[in-house]
C-alpha cells in the first residue's frame, strides 16, 4: 500500500455544503487554482443523474478526495445528501484522523459538534474567499497533493473574471434586494446589540448605565464602570433623500473611558463600516483606499451617493460578530482590575 501523501485520488478538493451555500461555494471554486480537480455537486448534476447518487457521494467523500472542505452550519448534515456525506467522513476520521479536513462555518461557531475543538477553522468573516481559496490549496499541499503553478493564459483569464465579478458587485450595491437587506440587517443589528446590553446588566459586578436602540433612535451604549461602548447609525435624512446604495447605511463604534460622572469621555478606539451586500456574506465592512485610484479602476470600487468618494470594502464582519468584538473591548477593560484577583 501506498504512503499517504502519495496515494492517488480521483480529486484533490470535495466540498459538503447546504442548498444556502451554493453561491458561496460557487464563488470558492471559481477563485482555486484551475489545475485542482474538484468535486462539487452543482458543477455535476448531469453526472450524478445517470448514477446512484447516495454512493457517489459516500464513496467521493469516504474514499476519493485527498482534502475534504465543510461549509458549515447547524443544518448542514441533516439533509439527505449531506447526512450521507457526514457519515462517510466520519467514518473516514476514524482511520485517517481529522487532518484531511478544513471546516469553513458559514454561521459564527456553527461548527459540526464532533469536530475537535482544538482544529482551526477558517473564518468567512475574517478571510475574503481568495485567500480561503489559497488555505485550501496548502492543505492540498500539505496532504502530499501537487498544485501546478498557474499559466500565463490561466492567471489573464481568472484576472478578467475577477474584475468582471467585482464589478457585478459594485453595481449590485444600488439593487432593490441590496437595500432591503441592508434595512433588514440594520433592524437585527439594533436587536442584537439590544441584547448584548441587556444581558450584561443581569448581575453585573460593577456600576453600569445604557441607552439601548428604540424605533425611533439610532444611538446606543452601554457602561460598565469608567468604560463605554457606543454605537451611532447614520442615514441620510429621509424626509429629502432617498436611499439609493447600500453605501448609505453606515455605522459609527467607539470604545471610551469615561470621566466625571459621564461629563466628558477619550476615545479609546473608534471605527466605521458600510454595509456590504455579497450574499450569502452580507456584512459591515470598512471603507479603504490604497492610494488615489485611476480612471480605470473607477469600475471595481465602491462609492458614495453622490460619487464623491470612492473605495474598496475590507474587513467584512458579520452583526453579531462585530457587537460581540467590541463588547470584549469592553469586557477587557472593566473586569482589568478585580480580575488581578480572581
Amino acid at each position: 500500500m501506498k504512503k499517504k501523501d502519495e496515494r492517488e485520488y480521483a480529486f484533490d478538493v470535495a466540498i459538503s455544503l447546504c442548498k444556502e451555500d451554493v453561491d458561496f461555494a460557487s464563488k470558492l471554486v471559481k477563485a482555486l487554482n484551475p489545475n485542482l480537480k474538484v468535486f462539487f455537486y452543482a458543477d455535476r448534476q448531469q453526472e450524478l443523474v445517470s448514477k446512484s447518487g447516495p454512493t457517489v457521494f459516500a464513496k467521493t467523500f469516504k474514499e476519493d478526495s485527498r482534502v475534504v472542505v465543510i461549509l458549515s452550519r447547524k443544518e448542514w448534515s441533516k439533509s439527505v445528501y449531506t447526512q450521507i456525506e457526514q457519515n462517510a467522513i466520519v467514518d473516514r476520521t476514524t482511520k485517517d484522523g481529522h487532518d484531511f479536513l478544513m471546516v469553513i462555518p458559514m454561521v459564527p461557531r456553527e461548527t459540526p459538534p464532533w469536530y475537535p475543538e482544538t482544529y482551526i477553522y477558517v473564518s468567512v468573516e475574517r478571510f475574503p474567499v481568495d485567500e480561503i481559496a489559497r488555505f485550501i490549496e496548502f492543505k492540498v499541499s500539505e496532504e502530499g497533493g501537487n498544485v501546478k503553478p498557474l499559466t500565463i493564459e490561466e492567471r489573464k483569464r481568472i484576472f478578467l473574471g475577477k474584475m468582471e465579478e467585482k464589478k457585478k458587485l459594485v453595481a449590485m450595491q444600488g439593487d432593490k434586494e441590496a437595500i432591503e437587506t441592508a434595512q433588514k440587517e440594520l433592524a437585527v443589528f439594533k436587536e442584537y446589540f439590544n441584547q448584548r446590553i441587556k444581558m450584561l446588566q443581569e448581575d453585573s459586578f460593577d456600576r453600569w448605565s445604557a441607552g439601548t436602540f428604540m424605533s425611533h433612535t439610532d444611538r446606543a451604549y452601554f457602561s460598565i464602570g469608567d468604560y463605554q461602548v457606543g454605537c451611532n447609525i447614520m442615514l441620510p435624512d429621509r424626509m429629502r433623500e432617498r436611499i439609493v446604495t447600500t453605501q448609505d447605511f453606515r455605522i459609527h463604534l467607539k470604545f471610551s473611558k469615561i470621566f466625571g460622572n459621564g461629563q466628558s469621555e477619550k476615545i479609546l478606539e473608534e471605527e466605521h463600516r458600510l454595509f456590504h451586500y455579497n450574499p450569502p456574506l452580507n456584512g459591515w465592512s470598512v471603507p479603504y483606499l490604497h492610494e488615489q485610484y485611476t480612471d480605470k479602476e473607477v469600475a471595481v470600487l465602491f462609492r458614495n451617493r453622490d460619487n464623491s468618494q470612492r473605495y474598496d470594502l475590507v474587513k467584512p464582519m458579520a452583526t453579531s460578530e462585530l457587537i460581540d468584538e467590541w463588547f470584549h473591548k469592553l469586557l477587557e477593560k472593566a473586569t482589568a482590575e478585580i480580575g488581578r484577583y480572581i
